[in-house]
């Protein structure tokens, strides 16, 4: 379960991995305009994720489970809970939901969430509802 850490005061580093730039530059802006969270970078693709992570060292990573091959989201799940990371994957196909929690997931997001589900996901709030679907 990803822990609270906005209700102590501290701001939890969001590294945001996306192929799509218009969706990056949404969820920066999301993301940067938002209490309790701070984007630490970003990415576009399953071997930069993973530079990125080794190098920025963020407390969620926020990650698009289609990346350019079917097989890289998947993979990049299983590479960065190995770290320890906690991964909130993010799909516009909710069929996606139990590979992702199966590869170790925090939570699967759909693509089209409201903003506000998104960003209780990320700080690590309560349960979610409509097309936010927690591993909880």
């Amino acid at each position: 379960m990803i822990a609270d850490l906005t209700c102590a005061g501290e701001t939890r580093r969001v590294l945001v991995i996306d192929d799509d730039a218009r969706v990056r530059q949404a969820l920066r802006a999301l993301i940067t305009s938002s209490e309790g969270l701070v984007l630490a970078g970003e990415a576009s693709s399953a071997s930069d994720a993973l530079r990125a992570d080794e190098d920025l060292v963020p407390d969620v990573v926020l990650l698009d489970l289609l990346l350019p091959s079917a097989s890289d989201g998947l993979a990049v799940i299983h590479g960065l809970v190995a770290r320890g990371r906690e991964v909130v994957a993010l799909s516009i196909r909710v069929g996606l939901r139990t590979a992702a929690l199966e590869a170790g997931a925090t939570a699967f997001v759909e693509k089209g969430v409201t903003p506000e589900a998104l960003l209780d996901v990320l700080r690590g709030g309560a349960p979610m509802n409509g097309r936010a679907i927690p591993s909880w």
